[in-house]
C-alpha cells in the first residue's frame, strides 16, 4: 500500500492509499477511523477522487463518527 496524500477536511484526518486496483480513503477523527476502498476503474485518478471529498461526504463521515462515539461510550458503561 502506498501513500498518494494525506490532508485534512475540517477536523477530520483523511489519508489516500493505493492499494493495487483500490484506493483506500481512510477516515480518522478522535481515535477513531473509518475505511472505505474504492475501485479504481470507477473512480478515476486521485485528483478526481480527492474532489469527490466535498462538504457533503465529510458531513455523512462526522455523522457516522459521532453515532460511532455514542455506541463507544456504552463500553464504559458495562
Amino acid at each position: 500500500m502506498r501513500l498518494i496524500k494525506n490532508l485534512f477536511r475540517g477536523d477530520i484526518n483523511v489519508t489516500i492509499f493505493d492499494f493495487g486496483l483500490k484506493y483506500v480513503v481512510k477516515f480518522e477523527y478522535s481515535g477513531m477511523e473509518q475505511t472505505f476502498k474504492l475501485d479504481k476503474f470507477e473512480i478515476g485518478d486521485a485528483d478526481k477522487l480527492e474532489e469527490s471529498l466535498n462538504d457533503e461526504l465529510i458531513s455523512s463521515v462526522k455523522d457516522r463518527f459521532d453515532e460511532m462515539s455514542k455506541e463507544f461510550k456504552k463500553f464504559y458503561k458495562l
